[in-house]
Parts: C-alpha cells; sequence; structure tokens
C-alpha cells in the first residue's frame, strides 16, 4: 500500500485528476482489462472512465492490446512513470533557467506597470502564514517592525517565532524592532545579537501597540491579535515611505 502511495504522488506530480489516477491503480493492480471492467472496479461511468483513460495515454502511461477482438487496456510499468517524471522535471530546470536569464528584464517590465496600490486582507493561521511567507519572498533586506512583544506571544508560539527567524536569516533580512517596554521586549533584546536583529524600547506609558506593523520592500502588513488573527498588506510605494518615515523618526528618538 505504502508504494501505492508513491506511485499514487507520482500522479498527481504529472497534473492527472482524481479520476485518471484511480484508473491507473485500478488497472496497474488489476492488469489487462477493458474500459468498462476498469470503469466498474472504480465506480465511474463510461464518459469519465473515457476522459480519465485519454489523461493517461497523452502521458504514456496506458497502452492497449493490440491483438484483441475487445479493447483492453493495461497500465504500463513504474518505470513509465519515472520516465514521465525526469521528462517534465528537466522542462522544469529548463524553464527556471530561462526565467533566471531574463529576470532582470522581466522585472523591469513588471515594475512599469506595479504603479496602483494594492490591498490583501488575511485571516486566522492561515492569514498569519500568508503574511509570514509574503516578508520572507521580498527583496528587502532589512525589515522594520512595531511590535507589542506581550500581545505578540498570545499569537505567535515559540516554535513558529524560531522557524521565521530562522528563514529570515537564512536570507539575510535585518530586522530592526521598535517595542513599548515590557518584559517580552525585554528578553527579546537580549537575543538580538545572535538573530540579526536591533531592538529599542519606548519607555513611555499607554503607547497605543496592540498590533504589529512591518515594513518592508514597497508593502506594509499590519496584523491585528484582539479577538482573531487580523491582517493585510498595502503594495504601495507612497505609503511605505511614510510609514518607514515614521519609523525612522521614532528610532532616532529613542536611541
Amino acid at each position: 500500500m505504502k508504494r501505492l502511495n508513491e506511485i499514487k504522488k507520482a500522479l498527481n506530480l504529472l497534473g492527472l485528476n482524481t479520476n485518471a489516477i484511480k484508473f491507473y491503480l485500478a488497472s496497474f493492480k488489476h492488469g489487462l482489462a477493458s474500459v468498462g471492467d476498469i470503469a466498474k472496479l472504480i465506480q465511474l461511468d463510461r464518459s469519465s472512465a473515457y476522459l480519465a483513460l485519454r489523461q493517461l495515454e497523452a502521458k504514456g502511461l496506458i497502452e492497449e492490446e493490440k491483438n484483441s477482438k475487445r479493447k483492453k487496456i493495461c497500465a504500463r510499468p513504474p518505470q513509465a512513470i519515472l520516465s514521465r517524471l525526469r521528462s517534465e522535471s528537466r522542462k522544469l530546470r529548463n524553464q527556471c533557467l530561462d526565467i533566471e536569464d531574463q529576470l532582470p528584464e522581466l522585472l523591469a517590465e513588471y515594475k512599469e506597470k506595479d504603479k496602483q496600490p494594492v490591498l490583501q486582507f488575511f485571516s486566522g493561521l492561515d492569514g498569519l502564514k500568508q503574511i509570514s511567507d509574503d516578508i520572507l519572498e521580498s527583496d528587502s533586506n532589512e525589515l522594520l517592525v512595531f511590535s507589542n512583544q506581550k500581545e505578540e506571544k498570545r499569537v505567535f508560539n515559540k516554535v513558529d517565532h524560531q522557524e521565521f527567524v530562522k528563514a529570515r536569516m537564512s536570507k539575510n533580512i535585518k530586522v530592526r524592532v521598535l517595542s513599548p517596554d515590557t518584559k517580552e521586549a525585554q528578553n527579546l533584546r537580549k537575543q538580538d545579537t545572535r538573530s540579526l536583529r536591533e531592538t529599542r524600547i519606548i519607555k513611555q506609558k499607554n503607547i497605543p501597540f496592540t498590533n504589529e506593523i512591518y515594513i518592508y520592500g514597497n508593502k506594509i502588513a499590519m496584523l491585528e491579535f484582539v479577538d482573531e488573527i487580523q491582517g493585510f498588506i498595502v503594495k504601495s510605494r507612497a505609503f511605505h515611505q511614510a510609514q518607514k518615515w515614521i519609523f525612522e523618526e521614532i528610532w532616532e528618538k529613542y536611541e
């Protein structure tokens, strides 16, 4: 069963739909049979079975018995799957190389069209992950953060926080943090040296930081932790410049 699961994953990587995967696995286990017999085994109607068959034929993963009066088919051996995977892998590798070669020109063209502000909303832990990934995938080498470490601890568990720091450091993204004076912020600052980070603490009462603001690239990301995780990303050069100016003004004040 475990070996068949590997075949199933491989077929999925090749872009086959659920019916085609079921059809192949049934044929793989049953051997030479008619399309109708395979369809009955996996409870597919005739038209769906033939659509699945066409997908498999297009990938070269099924073959027809030529000497039979009644059309019978059988799955090709696992080597056929391996050969197809290698072929697709070569295509993807070549495509990656082509994109890499043209990346400067593509980025220049993309930025020319990148004039209008873009706003994206996120929620829940999935949204939190999407925002984290967006930060890590940016081409910025510095991240500026308004943070309330006490509030953040309610959302980011220790493992998630460490994974984010590890991924950020692997990309050599430095971070500067402004945070209210809390025990959590003091503990964070103690680890600055080994985390490519500099934390400055705002020693002032009633600071309205109950969320986190990330300033990076030409974007601003904000997370709200009051009831459930809510967040958004604004992609706007003007908004980014304004927020960065505010951050730098406060940063200099609390050296």
